[in-house]
């Protein structure tokens, strides 16, 4: 059954203010633009939500953060969006650990992480904007940075997760991370599998990279595309992180070709319209009206507009 989030979303009655004595705590990374700026935007923009812009740059967040409240001023209603004071970069450990104890010293909890942060190497005679990168060389910068900053970004927040009330982790991945990219029937068991761990993805990702390497990659089954295959390991990670985490709901979502820094806004999406899902998750309540049994978590899965979408697109 294909699962549609407006059926299953519980949008909160407003608020006379935003004066609520605790709100949720919406930590988004890559906030500062894009679709993280305007997941930014959304979330903070819900009376019971703060959003917490991180990013690389901090004096980039803060603009962003200042932008969304200015124009929410502007547009008759607040935007609740603040920008981490430190840096946090997916390839930084110690910019990861410093923000996780900024986040828990400053709020000592968070209730929605969103994972939006990540790069991409685009083609430089389209855009003429990027320096360039032999291919064998982008995929250690390109795996290491979206798959692996990722997942330590994660481990490091999820204690804060923990302690809420209705924790959820957003990643945000693409339809480049589509199961029929791999060429191989062995690899794509090895990621379908429910007793995939971690570590084994982890394994996967690094043969990966080794493999672009030596250039072997093609002849073991896997595609010429390093984004698309960090993005398979996000969507693989988040359905790992959904059997470890029973009480947590973690799904993935492709927002679709936004007009984003990444393609030069080539894209034909709005980054408003792709931050549309991330949002609606962030947002969906679980369980059902009080004295009723508790519906079952919505959590394992991947969304591209609005509804569930099968990881093999299909």
């Amino acid at each position: 059954m294909c699962i549609t989030l407006l059926l299953l979303l519980t949008i909160p009655v407003p608020a006379a203010s935003f004066s609520t004595p605790t709100k949720k705590i919406a930590l988004i990374t890559g906030g500062n633009k894009g679709i993280g700026k305007e997941i930014a935007r959304r979330i903070g923009t819900e009376p019971d939500f703060t959003a917490v812009i991180a990013s690389r740059n901090v004096d980039s967040g803060r603009t962003a953060a200042n932008e969304l409240v200015s124009h929410g001023q502007q547009e008759g209603c607040q935007c609740d969006a603040v920008a981490l004071p430190v840096p946090l970069d997916l390839t930084d450990t110690v910019s990861i650990s410093n923000a996780a104890r900024y986040v828990e010293k400053e709020y000592g909890v968070v209730d929605v992480l969103v994972n939006n942060a990540a790069i991409c190497f685009n083609d430089p005679t389209l855009y003429g904007k990027v320096e360039y990168t032999p291919f064998e060389k982008q995929a250690g910068i390109t795996i290491r940075t979206n798959f692996f900053g990722t997942l330590e970004v994660t481990q490091s927040f999820l204690p804060l997760l923990k302690k809420s009330s209705s924790p959820r982790i957003i990643n945000v991945a693409s339809a480049a991370g589509r199961l029929s990219i791999l060429r191989s029937q062995s690899l794509m068991d090895e990621f379908t599998s429910e007793e995939l761990t971690i570590p084994h993805l982890c394994t996967l990702m690094n043969q990966f990279v080794s493999h672009v390497e030596d250039g072997s990659h093609t002849a073991k089954g896997w595609p010429n595309t390093c984004y698309g295959v960090s993005k398979l390991g996000i969507i693989a990670l988040t359905r790992i992180l959904a059997r470890q985490h029973p009480d947590m709901m973690v799904n993935s979502v492709d927002p679709g070709y936004c007009k984003t820094d990444q393609n030069d806004h080539r894209g034909v999406v709005d980054p408003a319209d792709g931050a549309y899902t991330p949002y609606l998750l962030a947002l969906m309540e679980r369980g059902g009206e009080e004295g009723e049994e508790e519906e079952e978590v919505v959590s394992g899965l991947h969304f591209y507009e609005e509804a569930e979408m099968p990881w093999s697109y299909q």
